[in-house]
């Protein structure tokens, strides 16, 4: 052993081949390697009767000095049962978010009507994540990713991509992979509005107009059958000849977000749409795509033309359905006829409907007040006829 010094240290050859190993005589397990063209600090030392060894550090990076204070940390956390090339072994080891957002997309979300909403998530904002090792992913980095979101304009993605963390950090520890605490939890989340738009009777006809100058036969009925139905889009979209009993006028959607087979009377002008559509050989949607291969898949755009020209720029594709069921209300439907017809799983999903159409509200309203009054009256020219 040596008292290793910056003199020494520049003095000492290198080897031809191999390496060659100085220790220091002040600190235990702290040496000097040196190969053929580098010098490197290491740390020595025998755990649990294994031998350990790992860099410190370059010679020129590290100074002596800095050498030994590092050197006596790791002999400080070998003094409380610590491994530290273990523990360096294990890190280098760990798994990556990439490595999980794959076994998250085979094992768990292939099950999920939300598939295509958690890889849209993945892709658009946790890409630059599939090198990171799990424990690098800590609170603030996503909190930080939330917050950035947000400032997007997309606090519902933000939102939804807290939650999507989340699980696949709980999936990671339930399948060993991560052992730490879940970066997700305990997230404060942005407070979400729900949104109460749909098409009023006053908009109605341009919508109408617009949809029957659109040159696309197909993206012209998917529409029109989104809005007469309540159907969602992708269910829509989705829809394939072998789907539709046209003798009876029904559609049976084979599964659809709830999870079960549900059937949709189609009324008259929809179906009379659906059957006056051009079929394609070969191609057993409805709704044919482009060149005529599969069904319809990004129809963002032409919804942009068609609500421009409608003058309803504000409108979104899913207030088609949100539309339908504000219409129900109004006609008088009870909320359990509503949730039949939109397939809701939950009585609670369809109480939005009940106020987006206050109409009916007015009336009752108009209504007790009249009654009211008359009673009112009733009594007061009663009072008067008593007292002459």
């Amino acid at each position: 052993m040596v008292k290793l010094t910056k003199k020494l240290i520049d003095a000492a050859p290198f080897p031809k081949q191999g390496q060659l190993f100085l220790r220091d005589a002040e600190v235990r397990g702290l040496a000097l390697r040196i190969t053929t063209g580098a010098k490197a600090f290491v740390f020595e030392k025998k755990i649990n009767g294994r031998a350990r060894r790992f860099t410190l550090g370059p010679y020129g990076a590290v100074t002596v000095e800095a050498a030994r204070k590092m050197a006596q940390e790791k002999i400080g956390e070998v003094a409380k049962g610590d491994d530290p090339a273990e523990a360096r072994r294990t890190r280098r080891q760990a798994t990556t978010w990439g490595d999980l957002e794959t076994l998250y997309l085979e094992r768990h979300a292939i099950h999920k009507k939300s598939l295509k909403d958690d890889v849209s998530l993945l892709n658009r904002h946790l890409a630059q994540w599939r090198t990171w090792r799990l424990f690098a992913i800590t609170k603030a980095e996503v909190c930080s990713k939330h917050a950035e979101i947000g400032a997007a304009g997309h606090r519902i993605a933000a939102n939804r991509m807290i939650a999507l963390v989340r699980v696949m950090f709980n999936l990671a520890t339930d399948w060993g992979f991560f052992a730490g605490v879940n970066p997700a939890a305990r997230v404060k989340l942005f407070k979400e509005v729900s949104r109460e738009r749909f098409i009023k009777p006053d908009e109605l006809p341009r919508l109408w107009k617009a949809l029957g100058d659109e040159s696309n036969p197909y993206v012209r009925v998917a529409f029109m059958v989104g809005l007469l139905t309540g159907a969602r889009r992708n269910e829509v979209l989705a829809m394939q000849w072998t789907d539709l009993d046209v003798s009876q006028g029904l559609w049976v959607i084979p599964s659809t977000k709830a999870g079960r087979m549900h059937t949709i009377p189609l009324p008259r002008p929809a179906l009379e749409a659906l059957i006056g559509l051009p079929r394609l050989e070969g191609n057993p949607y409805v709704f044919c795509g482009r060149w005529g291969r599969g069904h319809l898949v990004n129809v963002a755009k032409p919804w942009r033309r068609i609500r421009q020209q409608a003058g309803l720029n504000d409108v979104r594709i899913h207030d088609l359905r949100r539309t339908l069921g504000s219409w129900l209300v109004a006609a008088g439907a009870s909320l359990p006829l509503i949730g039949k017809a939109l397939n809701h799983s939950n009585a609670s999903t369809t109480q939005v409907y009940a106020r987006l159409q206050l109409d009916p509200v007015r009336a009752a309203l108009e209504d007790n007040a009249a009654r009211m009054l008359t009673v009112i009256s009733r009594a007061e020219s009663l009072e008067k006829d008593q007292s002459t």
